[in-house]
């Protein structure tokens, strides 16, 4: 909105947001101290009604967390042995289990060990087995790192 003099005068809604910026400052999130203060607000910011001037900080505050995550807490591709393993938990299969699906326990625990790669036709046998638990699995031989 245009006042005398030709100057902005901020709507009430302007106005709420830039009293919302001056009271968090928020800027680029550079310690684990302002990432927790930052996560704070939002988590707090979560468990109400927002304005449209509190949604606007909201959203630029979990762009800030979001991009210092990525910088510090990079998530990397799985591996074959953390996938066996997350599988292995949910399921609540042994190790004795597998060593018929992919040739003894000895390959099972140089496998969980990371000391043994998976070849491909065990990552194949893994996949169906695991898929046969569950119908709303659909895993390939490629979640095993082939």
């Amino acid at each position: 909105m245009i006042g005398k003099g030709g100057k902005m005068t901020p709507t009430s809604s302007e106005q709420n947001y830039t009293n919302l910026l001056i009271q968090y400052q928020p800027k680029p999130i550079k310690t684990p101290e302002e990432y927790n203060v930052a996560l704070t607000i939002v988590e707090e910011m979560m468990s109400g009604e927002l304005t449209e001037a509190e949604t606007t900080l909201f959203d630029l505050l979990v762009v800030l967390i979001e991009t210092y995550e990525v910088q510090h807490y990079p998530i990397g591709e799985p591996t074959a042995t953390a996938t066996l393993e997350s599988l292995m938990h949910e399921f609540d299969v042994r190790p004795s289990t597998l060593a018929e699906v992919i040739g003894s326990v000895e390959q099972v625990s140089k496998i969980i060990n990371g000391q043994r790669e998976v070849s491909t036709s065990q990552a194949e046998s893994l996949a169906k087995f695991f898929n046969d638990l569950s119908s709303e699995l659909s895993l390939t031989s490629k979640h095993f790192g082939k």
